[in-house]
């Protein structure tokens, strides 16, 4: 009985160091990507992205790290809070979803991510090549009380134009060209 009890024991420290080596390499391969040995850093703490402070002199550093879409052709700043914009649009574009994107990114930047923006001031053009010159598209000239997650979020609903509540309380200006190009109430 002995022998038996000794092989027992044999066998179930076996099964113990067998079943903490798989523990310890799940562990381990659960800290690996999926992509080789790199390792998989696990945030302890979410960060939140910090509030930006426009200045005159990081202006245009500050703006070319936002991961917009369509590029700045003009930027203006003004020290009593005042951002102003004019984004360029291809003519070639034919529907406005990029356009509501673009609004929905710049009007959170500008009123969720900085301390110091009151106003926000945007165009929208495009630029005619046959005659040369620059087209407003759209404008838009809110100021930062104004905006509230919902109003903002309808700048990015699937299928929709934003509603009349958020055109009037964005003073969104719609130009002959935005109803040439997608209509009064273009479906995106």
């Amino acid at each position: 009985m002995r022998r038996w009890q000794k092989a027992l024991r044999i066998t179930m420290l076996h099964v113990l160091c067998v079943i903490t080596v798989v523990y310890v390499l799940g562990i381990l391969s659960s800290e690996r990507s999926l992509h080789g040995d790199e390792l998989r850093v696990t945030p302890v703490m979410s960060a939140v992205s910090p509030i930006t402070h426009i200045k005159d002199d990081r202006l245009v550093d500050t703006l070319l790290t936002l991961p917009t879409q369509l590029p700045i052709s003009r930027v203006q700043w003004n020290k009593s809070g005042v951002l102003s914009l004019d984004i360029r649009v291809a003519s070639s574009i034919h529907h406005p979803r990029i356009i509501y994107e673009e609004l929905y990114r710049w009007l959170h930047f500008s009123f969720y991510e900085t301390d110091n923006v009151n106003r926000l001031e945007l165009r929208v053009v495009i630029e005619n090549k046959e005659r040369g010159q620059k087209q407003i598209l759209l404008a838009l000239d809110t100021l930062r009380n104004q905006v509230t997650e919902s109003i903002l979020n309808e700048f990015v609903r699937n299928g929709h134009p934003p509603s009349v509540q958020a055109i009037r309380a964005m003073r969104l200006s719609y130009t002959t060209l935005w109803t040439e190009q997608f209509g009064v109430r273009a479906k995106l």
